[in-house]
């Protein structure tokens, strides 16, 4: 775990490739518009904060999706995403940057279903959420992280 908690924790020493999380990014906090003209809306910052992207992508994508799904729409998601950071002047961040990055996050989000059920969510929002995550630690192979 030492190896993955570095690389973590080393942007914030670095102060690179950080930006403002919503922390709670899911579908029930996207304002979607009822035509082309207008653009999406996220609201409910109450748990902002600055941090690595991929935390934000992985709570969106890998916590609320089954595998048929992920498989389907993750790394097209994914690629969208860094294409349009680097469109708006992200540098020096690859492809390989954000799947480590993603990885990373989807496995730090094993701590969210375990800070839910001991603050009295239901289970059945901590259950699933935790079924979820764990078969995406899974299918990405995130344990690998942990060995140093």
């Amino acid at each position: 775990m030492n190896g993955c908690w570095q690389r973590r924790h080393g942007y914030w020493r670095r102060a690179r490739h950080v930006t403002l999380l919503h922390g709670d990014a899911h579908i029930w906090n996207f304002l979607l518009p009822r035509d082309r003209h207008n653009s999406v809306r996220l609201f409910d910052w109450d748990l902002r904060h600055p941090g690595v992207a991929a935390d934000d992508l992985a709570y969106m994508i890998a916590m609320h999706w089954y595998p048929d799904r992920l498989q389907r729409l993750e790394a097209s998601l994914l690629d969208l995403y860094h294409a349009v950071a680097c469109e708006h002047g992200v540098l020096g961040y690859g492809r390989d940057d954000l799947d480590r990055d993603y990885r990373s996050s989807v496995l730090w989000r094993l701590m969210t279903p375990i800070w839910q059920a001991t603050n009295n969510i239901p289970p059945v929002i901590w259950w699933n959420n935790l079924e979820r995550i764990l078969l995406a630690v899974d299918d990405l192979d995130c344990r690998e992280l942990l060995k140093g």
